[in-house]
């Protein structure tokens, strides 16, 4: 983990926005029940509506990724200081050392639920029986969630981990085989991309394109530096705040539309705040160091409190549920943040005793 002074605190902020929105939309999701079923009064559906942006959110996230990920690529390789050992590393261990201990938790979870589907009041209850056979493991962990295998046992939202892990190997190969100069070095790196593409399939294409708005935006800032500190700072927000209020709105032949305009709107606020000086600090660093382990470890136990509080229905009304929602909700960050303090806090030190146990050109 970086210190926290080496943090942009916009990115931080719109880094923890976007777990907490995933976590908060899956607890009212299985919790409460659907907007046009719960008899929600006009504050509600307010609150509704600011708690069914996760989809948004993963695209939010993936426009971080291509910017922080894409973008120390791309400053790597300009100075010749990048290599596939190192890289790998880096990357492996930064996701390995929050999915294996998600992996345990959510297995851990599912033994203590029983094989029973989950059955609740909310509207995302379901009667999908999950699995945990050796096969689904294996897959989980070389992230072929969603593409070859179902994500492990009850933790769906492991599913965009595996797109964005093959991002971050695709990204390096495709800059390999239009830039290094040795033939055949490109010609091996053009076949593993293809490859790769072939993998990952449509669905892998489309998520592609928020994580390379970042990446372009990480070049745009290394050439351009500070440009977006021009653009008054609430502008940025208020335009993201905006793209996601249009979702609803969107008719099922504009529905495409959503995941460009998000894209844009992010990748506009992500310009405008990493041009800032006065962008760095403590004040919102520790919802955003947190938010890989909110997003990998908050849906099993989600699933407990849902078969746990829901059971047939909630015996709750009005605000009541919502503050249930909401002790839920802060209960699965305080359960990550603890979660985060026993692993990924340990990344770095992790990194440079593996890199102590044999050559790793840096």
């Amino acid at each position: 983990m970086k210190p926290v002074a080496a943090r942009h605190l916009g990115l931080e902020l719109l880094r923890g926005l976007a777990a907490l929105a995933v976590c908060l939309g899956h607890v009212r999701a299985f919790l409460l029940p659907p907007l046009r079923a719960g008899d929600y009064a006009w504050w509600e559906q307010g609150l509704y509506f600011l708690s069914a942006q996760g989809q948004a959110a993963v695209w939010i996230f993936l426009v971080l990724s291509g910017y922080l990920v894409g973008g120390s690529v791309l400053r790597r390789r300009a100075t010749g200081d990048w290599s596939w050992s190192d890289y790998l590393l880096r990357r492996g261990v930064r996701l390995w050392v929050v999915l294996v201990p998600a992996l345990v938790l959510t297995y851990l979870c599912d033994a203590w639920r029983g094989a029973d589907p989950v059955v609740s009041a909310g509207a995302m209850a379901t009667d999908v029986v999950f699995r945990h056979d050796a096969l689904t493991l294996l897959g989980n962990l070389c992230f072929l969630q969603d593409i070859a295998v179902a994500p492990y046992g009850s933790n769906t939202p492991l599913w965009s981990l595996a797109y964005e892990a093959w991002f971050y190997v695709l990204f390096p190969a495709a800059l390999i085989a239009v830039q290094d100069a040795g033939r055949a070095r490109r010609w091996v790196a053009a076949l593993s991309v293809l490859g790769g593409l072939w993998l990952i399939g449509p669905k892998g294409w489309g998520l592609a394109m928020p994580w390379l708005v970042g990446a372009a935006l990480a070049r745009w800032e290394q050439h351009r530096p500070g440009r977006g500190a021009a653009c008054p700072r609430l502008l940025p927000w208020l335009g993201l705040g905006g793209a996601l209020g249009m979702g609803p709105f969107l008719g099922e032949a504009l529905r495409p539309l959503a995941l460009p305009l998000v894209t844009s709107a992010a990748g506009a606020l992500v310009w405008s705040e990493v041009a800032r000086s006065d962008a760095r600090g403590a004040s919102f660093a520790g919802l955003g160091a947190i938010s890989y382990t909110l997003y990998a470890t908050h849906m099993p136990p989600t699933l407990l409190l849902a078969s746990a509080l829901a059971g047939p229905a909630m015996h709750v009304s009005g605000g009541m549920r919502w503050l249930v929602v909401g002790a839920a909700t802060t209960g699965l960050v305080g359960l990550a943040w603890v979660c985060w303090w026993a692993f990924e806090r340990r990344t770095d030190s992790i990194r440079a005793a593996l890199r102590g146990l044999g050559p790793v050109r840096r």
